[in-house]
C-alpha cells in the first residue's frame, strides 16, 4: 500500500511539473508560433523593389515588391493549409510558389510543414526554443522577367 501511494504522489508531481511549465511558457509558445516577414524584405530591397504591406487585419499579411511593371506578392501563410484558398484566389493570372522546406513547389506542402509545426510547439511549450515554420506563398506578376529573383533566393526564404 506504501508503494501505491508513493508512486501516486510522484504522479501527482510530474503531472504538476509539467502543468506548470506548459502554464508559464503558454503565452511564449504562442507568440513564437509566426514568422516575422524581415527575410521578405530584405529579399525585395536587395532587388531594388518598391515595397508595400497590405493594409492591417489581412490575413494574410502580402509584402509587395514592384519595380516598373513587375510586381511580386510574398507572405507568410499557415503551415496547415488555411490560406490555400485566398492565395489561389490572389494568384490568379500569376505565377504562384510555395517556399516550404527550402524548396519551392507549385502546390503548398502540408504534412512536413504541419508536423514540424506541431512539433516546435510542443518544444516551445517545455521551454526549449524552436523556431517558427516558415511556408511562404510567392505570387509573380506574368510581366517580371525570370532573372527578377532567383528561385534559390525564393525557396530560401522558408529556411
Amino acid at each position: 500500500m506504501r508503494l501505491i501511494l508513493l508512486s501516486l504522489f510522484f504522479a501527482l508531481l510530474l503531472g504538476a511539473s509539467f502543468g506548470a511549465k506548459v502554464h508559464a511558457n503558454f503565452g511564449r509558445g504562442l507568440a513564437a508560433s509566426d514568422p516575422d516577414d524581415a527575410d521578405i524584405l530584405a529579399l525585395l530591397s536587395r532587388h531594388g523593389f518598391t515595397i508595400t504591406r497590405a493594409p492591417p487585419g489581412t490575413d494574410p499579411v502580402w509584402l509587395t515588391g514592384r519595380k516598373g511593371d513587375c510586381a511580386i506578392d510574398i507572405a507568410s501563410v499557415s503551415p496547415r493549409g488555411w490560406h490555400r484558398t485566398a492565395v489561389d484566389w490572389r494568384a490568379s493570372g500569376g505565377t504562384l510558389r510555395y517556399a516550404a522546406e527550402g524548396g519551392l513547389f507549385d502546390q503548398q506542402p502540408i504534412l512536413g510543414p504541419t508536423l514540424i509545426h506541431y512539433l516546435n510547439r510542443l518544444k516551445r511549450y517545455a521551454g526549449i526554443d524552436a523556431p517558427a515554420v516558415k511556408v511562404r506563398a510567392i505570387i509573380i506578376a506574368p510581366e517580371c522577367p525570370a532573372d527578377a529573383v532567383l528561385m534559390t533566393e525564393l525557396a530560401a526564404l522558408s529556411e
